[in-house]
């Protein structure tokens, strides 16, 4: 369904193998591995539980039968927040976050979601260069929103109109 999502060079050996499952709570410790790997100051697994608690349009993406990447995101009225996305790490800049961005904007869209948005530390070059080309564009900042070993950064502000 979103193999025109992938790399090229990943199409033939991935896409064929990914599946998407509703986040739950036996995807759990697998998510909080992918987390501490991506995260300089991870969620909580209480964080995670809350989530679970609410309706959202959070999946995991699974190769095989292995959990590779994980996508939270919740929806606000006509809005999508992305709250966090992540993939193994090594299995990055293989097209699977490109892959996981495509599921949720067909969730999205039915839901009647004309924006999705979300935060990215400002230092967080390749993340923002990533969220670039699939469209997003920077809308504001918010200062000192994530904790750094050193203090705080900031947070960019990205919106995609759908």
């Amino acid at each position: 369904m979103f193999r025109h999502l992938l790399k090229k060079d990943d199409q033939t050996s991935l896409a064929s193998e990914l599946e998407v499952e509703n986040f739950s709570i036996t995807h759990l410790d697998a998510i909080l591995d992918i987390e501490k790997e991506a995260n300089p100051t991870p969620w909580s697994k209480k964080t995670f539980e809350n989530i679970l608690n609410r309706r959202s349009l959070s999946f995991v993406c699974l190769l095989k039968t292995e959990i590779i990447g994980f996508c939270i995101a919740s929806e606000v009225l006509d809005e999508c927040h992305l709250q966090n996305i992540s993939v193994k790490k090594d299995l990055r800049h293989k097209g699977v976050g490109r892959y996981m961005f495509g599921v949720l904007f067909q969730r999205s869209k039915l839901f009647g979601i004309k924006n999705t948005f979300l935060e990215v530390r400002e230092s967080n070059r390749g993340a923002r260069n990533f969220y670039d080309k699939l469209g997003f564009r920077e809308i504001t900042r918010r200062a000192d929103y994530y904790k750094t070993q050193n203090g705080r950064e900031a947070a960019v502000i990205l919106r995609l109109t759908h």
